[in-house]
């Protein structure tokens, strides 16, 4: 039987969405056939029908973030108009969403939390025509009423779980013998409350479920690393766990192993305050050559008070000297326009970095996502103006008092320079150059204009 996953992507860098991965995983291995449509560009969803009606598939599962609801539904009432094929949504915002996003009646149904076991049955259940609407984990709509079945346990032992499938990603379908940069993720769940992310909602829904941080077996991660390998061409890789610094046995078991077999550097996220000298040389001597962390603010007491992360300046800094010291380059994360910002906390978030001196910056625009903690309050307290947009990276929703949407998102597209302008005139210079390119690409007249003086440019 044929089933045909959709991913929504619009405004999206993602290369993969690992929830997809690991369902076509435990789908092939069961025997199916499985496809994967992704949709980039808004024009793209006017080709869904005809590649449904090229593929025929009997289960259609759609998977989004609350970036790509808005598209999910609109996706499924066009295969609605044309199709007699049962559509699920599953994902992150079906999850964390659920009343709402059941009431849509294109959806024929909506999993709630981690679908592994639980799509499996459903489609078995459909292929022999049987009933469904006992499945666990989903929620049915049948003669007006709404089917809210139970939560499954938690997978506990992920080692149990088949390899993710890349191979229905365009990434890795274009891969080829071409160098890629693929991703990992070894653990799912993370015991942190922050404010701003979705783990907490998570865990209130698997509450005497099981354990919720869960992490495979270090042998099963080289084991992922070594059969990826035998598939395509890499020679670094990132590793996406939140979590991955905070077992700090796992994690040295881990660079023990994968330094015995393995030449290739790697790049990971680590929470301040979960490694200390002896992690960051292991990290050295198996081939980490750049760490990810999330200052998101340089005031501390937003840090602690708004975002929930009671980690102090101090150790912000020696987490970022003792990385330098061991000879591990650095990546800072961080946020603009959070409840209670001012020019003035911005300031310091650009100061802080500038003391610390990152190799490399992201900043975004805070995003209230729905069910969180300062989501629920930004809310409460009105700030929210703005509606749907497909991406955080620079635009804000929020109106907060003395920081408008607009200048927030002027603070977001200028941080990077203002950080390098404290410490490093060539890469200021450099990032402006970036920014003024960007702002004729997205010129359409400017672009225009600017293409044939380039040519001309390089010729003379």
């Amino acid at each position: 039987m044929k089933v045909l996953f959709i991913a929504s992507k619009i405004g999206s860098q993602a290369k993969w969405l690992v929830g997809v991965s690991f369902l076509s995983a435990v789908l092939k291995k069961a025997g199916y056939q499985v496809k994967l449509l992704e949709i980039e560009d808004k024009k793209e969803i006017n080709q869904v029908n005809s590649f449904i009606k090229s593929y025929q598939p009997k289960v259609i599962g759609l998977s989004v973030n609350s970036h790509q609801y808005i598209y999910a539904v609109e996706i499924a009432k066009r295969i609605k108009l044309e199709f007699n094929v049962p559509i699920f949504l599953g994902g992150v915002h079906s999850t964390i969403r659920p009343e709402e996003v059941i009431k849509e009646e294109s959806f024929d149904g909506i999993c709630v939390g981690e679908a592994e076991d639980s799509f499996l049955e459903l489609v078995k259940r459909i292929e022999r025509k049987q009933d469904y609407t006992d499945v666990s984990n989903f929620w049915f709509k049948r003669k007006g009423l709404i089917i809210r079945n139970e939560i499954a346990p938690l997978l506990v032992d992920l080692d149990q779980l088949p390899f993710p499938d890349y191979s229905i990603f365009k990434y890795f379908k274009d891969a080829g013998q071409k160098e890629i940069t693929p991703r990992f993720i070894f653990s799912r769940g993370c015991p942190f409350n922050c404010t701003y992310c979705c783990n907490h909602v998570f865990k209130k829904i698997y509450a005497g479920q099981g354990q919720y941080l869960r992490f495979m077996s270090v042998d099963r991660a080289i084991e992922q690393i070594r059969n990826f390998k035998k598939q395509y061409n890499f020679r670094h890789f990132k590793i996406d766990d939140d979590t991955f610094s905070l077992n700090k046995d796992w994690v040295l078991e881990f660079c023990h192993k994968y330094s015995k077999e393995f030449d290739m550097s790697f790049e990971c996220n680590i929470r301040i305050g979960s490694v200390d000298e002896e992690t960051l040389m292991a990290f050295k001597k198996a081939g980490c050559n750049l760490i990810k962390v999330g200052l998101e603010t340089g005031n501390q007491d937003l840090r602690k008070e708004v975002l929930g992360r009671s980690i102090s300046d101090n150790e912000v800094i020696e987490l970022f000297d003792l990385a330098k010291k061991v000879g591990i380059q650095t990546f800072s994360f961080n946020m603009i326009g959070i409840p209670k910002e001012t020019k003035e906390t911005i300031q310091e978030t650009i100061n802080l970095n500038a003391k610390i001196k990152p190799d490399f910056m992201q900043v975004t625009a805070f995003y209230p996502y729905p069910e969180t903690l300062l989501g629920q309050k930004c809310i409460e307290q009105g700030l929210i103006t703005k509606g749907h947009i497909d991406s955080y990276m620079d635009e804000s929703v929020l109106e907060l008092p003395g920081l408008s949407s607009s200048q927030i998102k002027k603070e977001v597209r200028n941080f990077t320079y203002n950080v390098y302008k404290q410490y490093d005139k060539k890469k200021a210079v450099k990032e402006k150059i970036k920014q003024i390119k960007g702002f004729i690409v997205s010129t359409p007249l400017l672009y225009r204009i600017s293409r044939p003086i380039y040519r001309l440019i390089k010729k003379i």
